[in-house]
């Protein structure tokens, strides 16, 4: 089988993963199920690559909150650092999703597991963050909006 060929019967963008899009502030991941790529499909290897490099990278970008966050009471830089959070955590999981993407049909899902990330912050932002300005949601919307196209676009290219 070549790098990005599957076993026969086995979908573009495994099932459990198209529907699992879960926001996090932490490092926890948005694909509840664990590794969705059953044994015998090459993606399997790929995506636990990937998701090694992702954590590695979450904490990377922990580490430079770390060492640069701002702690004070002016919104607007924490409204900067909110946002920042938030696209990275968005940027790293789609980074992984990519990984996996090899044909017309897997780019297809995964551009509707974007759009599915993006529904699913919309929400998680209104309930875990109550007391940010909507005008800043709304901000966080629309960067999370441009980064799915973003990385649409990424496995086009593919």
């Amino acid at each position: 089988m070549r790098k990005g060929q599957k076993m026969a019967g086995q979908p573009g963008f495994a099932g459990p993963l198209r529907m699992s899009a879960v926001p996090r502030w932490s490092h926890r991941d948005p694909v509840e199920s664990g590794n969705p790529f059953p044994s015998g499909d090459l993606r399997r290897a790929r995506w636990d690559e990937a998701t090694a490099r992702a954590r590695e990278a979450l904490q990377r970008h922990d580490d430079e909150i770390a060492a640069s966050a701002v702690v004070g009471s002016d919104p607007s830089i924490y409204a900067r650092q909110w946002l920042a959070l938030a696209t990275q955590r968005f940027d790293t999981w789609a980074r992984r999703g990519l990984a996996v993407v090899d044909d017309a049909t897997t780019r297809r899902a995964y551009a509707a597991w974007l759009d599915t990330y993006v529904s699913n912050w919309r929400a998680y932002v209104a309930d875990t963050c109550p007391h940010v300005d909507p005008e800043v949601q709304g901000e966080l919307v629309g960067r999370l909006q441009a980064r799915a196209a973003h990385w649409s676009s990424e496995a086009r290219r593919r």
